[in-house]
């Protein structure tokens, strides 16, 4: 199990340069690293889908410039940059076209790595730190912007939290488990909890390691409830709409969904870790394809911890244990199939 123990919650600073930024009354040395970027090592295949014309595969397996080890959490700006944390405890920023931008590392790593990430309504990105019970919103070139949270079971505080997500209001929904397993959301300038729901167990509206939260265009929430082998559909106060999925490899199965994505039209893409794919669901929760499979070539994956859709539609999978990004390329409406 993960240590759950948590630290003082200190500020990380950032070094840009030589120069380096104190925030609030601790310095920590971290890095902001723009030069020497590497040559691309992306490649591009023919993908065999309904929805999706080819896949583009970002990064090698490393800890330089541009590579991965077990990339985790994605997460996209108002630019199409991509964004990309893995066990090296750094952020990884990429442009639209796979190129490497920049990259900064969070301040403390050694209780546990940072895993869940999105976009907040300022277009800062957010990044949890789940062994530290905190979340930090970083503005796009790495800066620290915001930090909170705080270690514990009533509302507001967390026990390892995993993913957050936002919905069209701006308010943030984080998952959590081990101790609870349940997703809060928090509104407003001071992050105040206003929902609450979830707790252990099988039945409906309970979680057995709630993981990834996709938010839907009608601002519903999408829970996938890793362990329970489905995904979990709730409206934006928590209360329970309905559930799909069971233990399979069939379509509409799942094996351990470890994130799940939903686009302007009401798709659901669900990253199956357990069966190293991606399932596409419509709007009424239909499987409508299945994506990749695994192995190691472009367009299949090995044990995939997390999706993001960038505002084209297309959408890209932490590959993780390929260490690498894939990307992949939503086909022109007129091409659909």
């Amino acid at each position: 199990m993960p240590n759950e123990q948590c630290a003082q919650a200190t500020r990380p600073s950032l070094v840009i340069g030589h120069w380096s930024l104190v925030i609030g009354h601790s310095l920590v040395i971290g890095s902001f690293l723009t030069a020497c970027s590497p040559p691309s090592t992306a490649t591009s295949a023919a993908l065999d889908s309904h929805l999706f014309s080819r896949v583009q595969v970002i990064g090698t397996r490393g800890t330089g410039l541009g590579q991965f080890n077990k990339p985790r959490s994605l997460a996209l700006d108002r630019q199409d940059n991509l964004y990309v944390v893995d066990m090296t405890g750094r952020v990884q920023k990429f442009s639209p076209r796979g190129e490497y931008l920049a990259s900064w590392r969070l301040a403390d790593t050694d209780l546990g790595k940072p895993k869940g990430m999105c976009r907040d309504q300022a277009g800062h990105i957010v990044v949890l730190e789940p062994h530290y019970q905190r979340v930090n919103h970083f503005a796009p070139d790495g800066t620290l912007v915001e930090q909170w949270g705080s270690r514990g079971t009533n509302p507001g505080q967390f026990t390892l939290p995993r993913s957050v997500a936002v919905n069209t209001h701006g308010d943030l929904f984080i998952s959590e488990y081990t101790t609870v397993d349940r997703v809060q959301g928090f509104s407003g300038p001071r992050h105040q909890a206003q929902v609450c729901f979830g707790q252990p167990g099988t039945g409906d509206g309970q979680f057995n390691r709630a993981e990834g939260i996709g938010v839907g265009p009608d601002d519903r929430l999408y829970v996938a409830d890793a362990c329970n082998h489905r995904i979990q559909i709730f409206t934006a106060e928590g209360k329970w709409l309905k559930t799909y999925g069971r233990a399979g490899r069939a379509a509409g199965e799942l094996s351990y969904p470890y994130d799940v994505q939903v686009d302007g039209e009401g798709r659901q893409y669900v990253c199956e870790f357990g069966n190293s794919r991606v399932q596409v669901f419509d709007a009424a929760q239909r499987p409508l394809e299945i994506l990749g499979g695994a192995g190691s070539e472009p367009g299949r994956f090995s044990n995939p911890w997390a999706l993001a859709l960038d505002s084209q539609g297309n959408l890209y999978v932490a590959d993780a244990g390929n260490h690498r990004v894939q990307k992949l390329i939503r086909r022109p409406r007129s091409e659909g199939r």
